[in-house]
């Protein structure tokens, strides 16, 4: 039968009586397990550690006791008597004047007097730090002399052994010395002393977040707001810390309390506005910002922010006109630059984004992110050494960075070096060993086909690509399948409808512009949000998804005339699911047609592009295994390599549902 935590307690005591310390310590845990702040369980469990020779570990139960029920004169008896035990005759003074001045009283108690050498001396409980000795604390601890402060405020503390003044300056100190330890203890007294002090509990809390227990501090700051709900500052520092987490409505509803206390605190907007970016409110984000900067005119924290949100929007010009005007206001304002170099860079304009992130490294040269930043523009201009060299730059800043020493990696790829390619891969991996990416490219050096590269690395390659991708692979790379695609599937009857059609693999839209008024629907889909975004654009697509092409042929109910694949297969390797999700789950008979690298070896290989090749063979294999039928085969110029164009294979495959 499960007892009572009353039941529990007396089995506990007659345990504890009884000697059976172990058994004691059963029942008064489950107690606690129950109710935390039982304040007999506490205390007892106290006893207990005190019986065992632990009394540093008593004194939390002790102090959890009397926090709940300080009525108790047995509580504090064994409070004072630990603290005594453990020498700690000042805190024993301040705990017993602090019991006096609740009423205890008794035999117990008058003995403690006499061994804390009170006995016929004024209770210093009754004592008032002189109001000039307390100024001139504070003045040291405003000049920054921590230390002194500290050492006077130790001294005083021996007379006026429960002033809470004192120690919330002990505290403060000490915090600004960097004891944090230190600090939370002298906290812990004043609020001892004095439980509903809500400046104590909100400079515990800061000690708290510098030590990094984000809960506790939490908890401390909760607490100073139970005590005085109007304390702003104690809310803003939730409210940053929630956002740390991500707790972010949470940290949004915080920040709107500080505005309800102080409207016009434009660092509150600014930080809500972020959380508001954050949770992807880029509109209410914009709004935010835009009011902390009504406020504060020269605001140009929020001015660059504001560009952050605009360039998530994909408003890259005037996100630019912002960090302008961030910078006009900071001129060495480096975070400016590093963003603006962003936006410039997406938008394909390299030569102004090096010149942006050049203009950030020589405010702040030890930016590692911008480091890393110029050599993906200078890889980007084919600059190889030069990014090198950046990458480099950045990895003496931050040296367990395995993503610089990918991106050497593929610059070493480029530049033919693939040994020393290989090299970068596994340092990568040894920072990183679940790096997909890097696996990916050491297995496409190394010769050791995979069925496909992690989606990480082609959603990572083309949201890097997207904003050059069509200029590139158009004008520079001789690209024109999608035109020779639409020439033969409607070049037989231009009045043709090619019906609903599936863009596997979609990107920027090329097909979709060159097709859409053949097709009665037209959707897409891509890994990559970036190339989604410009598709949007387009406005070709009634509908797009970001979705790898695996899982929307799995999940999402599939009835297309066309599924059409132009320049996707090369990074995808084994086309076995895909071949038969379309052929099993597509509710009417339909096409398959696609692109391939061209291969005349058997089956498919990984490239040292990181690509893959695909034979007609393979095709071939996997058409029978499906039944699919081949209606349409030709090798092509696919696209330029280093000035020679690739071959490429063109399918058009029909298939029938079976009934």
């Amino acid at each position: 039968m499960e007892l009572t935590l009353d039941q529990a307690l007396q089995k506990g005591v007659e345990a504890h009586k009884a000697g059976r310390v172990q058994e004691a310590d059963r029942y008064y845990t489950a107690i606690l397990n129950a109710n935390p702040k039982h304040p007999d369980a506490n205390h007892n469990m106290g006893v207990l550690a005190v019986g065992v020779g632990k009394v540093e570990e008593a004194l939390p139960f002790f102090r959890t006791a009397l926090e709940v029920n300080s009525n108790i004169a047995q509580f504090w008896l064994t409070y004072i008597d630990a603290l005594i035990k453990l020498d700690r005759m000042a805190d024993a003074k301040a705990v017993f004047e602090q019991a006096k001045s609740k009423g205890a009283k008794g035999d117990g108690f008058d003995q403690f007097e006499k061994r804390l050498g009170l006995y016929n001396t004024k209770n210093s409980i009754d004592q008032e730090l002189p109001q000039e000795q307390l100024q001139d604390l504070i003045n040291l601890h405003t000049k920054g002399h921590y230390q002194e402060a500290v050492t006077q405020a130790s001294q005083l503390l021996e007379k006026f052994t429960t002033s809470i003044h004192l120690y919330n300056i002990l505290g403060a100190s000490n915090e600004s010395l960097g004891n944090l330890e230190e600090a939370i203890e002298a906290y812990t007294k004043a609020i001892f002393i004095k439980p509903d002090y809500a400046e104590a509990y909100y400079n515990m809390g800061n000690a708290l977040k510098d030590q990094g227990k984000l809960d506790e501090a939490l908890e401390a700051y909760t607490d100073a707001l139970s005590i005085k709900p109007d304390f702003a500052q104690a809310q803003y520092n939730r409210a940053n810390i929630l956002k740390d987490q991500d707790k972010l409505e949470e940290a949004v509803e915080a920040y709107k309390k500080v505005l309800s206390i102080k409207p016009d605190d434009a660092e509150t907007h600014n930080n809500m506005a972020n959380a508001l970016k954050d949770q992807g409110k880029l509109d209410e984000a914009i709004e935010a910002f835009t009011k902390a900067i009504s406020i504060r005119p020269d605001y140009a924290e929020a001015y660059s922010n504001i560009g952050n949100a605009l360039e998530d929007q994909g408003k890259l010009d005037e996100a630019i006109e912002a960090y302008n005007q961030a910078l006009s206001i900071k001129p060495d304002f480096a975070e400016a630059y590093y963003n603006m170099g962003i936006a410039l860079k997406d938008q394909g304009k390299l030569d102004e984004a090096i010149e942006a992130y050049t203009k950030a490294l020589s405010i702040n040269p030890y930016d590692a992110g911008a480091h890393n930043n110029m050599g993906n523009a200078l890889k980007a201009q084919g600059k190889l050494e030069q990014a090198i060299q950046s990458y480099k730059k950045m990895l003496s800043i931050k040296s367990d960075y395995a993503e610089a020493h990918f991106n050497i990696g593929i610059a070493l790829r480029e530049q033919g070096k693939l040994e020393e390619a290989i090299e970068a891969y596994n340092k990568a991996l040894s920072i990183k060993p679940d790096y997909g990416s890097a696996k990916h490219m050491l297995s496409a050096l190394t010769g050791n086909t995979t069925k496909a590269p992690p989606r990480e690395y082609v959603e990572n390659l083309f949201d890097l690509y997207s904003q050059r991708f069509e200029s590139s692979l158009v004008s520079e790379l001789g690209y024109k399948i999608p035109k020779l695609i639409k020439d033969i599937l409607v070049e037989p009857d231009r009045n043709v409808s090619l019906g609903s059609v599936l863009d596997l693999g979609c990107g920027t839209g090329l097909l979709g512009a060159e097709i859409r008024k053949y097709s009665s629907k037209l959707e897409g889909i891509d890994v990559s949000n970036n190339m989604l975004e410009i598709a949007t654009k387009k406005n070709v697509y009634d509908k797009l998804s970001h979705l790898d092409i695996t899982e929307y042929l799995y999940s999402e109910p599939l009835d297309f005339d066309y599924y059409i694949a132009l320049d996707v297969f090369i990074y995808v390797g084994d086309l076995t699911e895909i071949f038969r999700l379309i052929k099993s789950r597509n509710k009417q008979s339909g096409h398959l047609v696609f692109s391939t690298e061209h291969t005349e070896l058997d089956g498919y290989h990984i490239l040292k592009s990181g690509r893959y090749s695909h034979s007609k063979s393979y095709i071939e294999s996997l058409c029978v295994e499906f039944e699919y039928n081949i209606s349409y085969f030709s090798t092509v110029n696919l696209r330029k390599e280093k000035g020679r164009f690739l071959i490429g294979g063109i399918y058009m495959l029909d298939f029938t549902k079976k009934i």
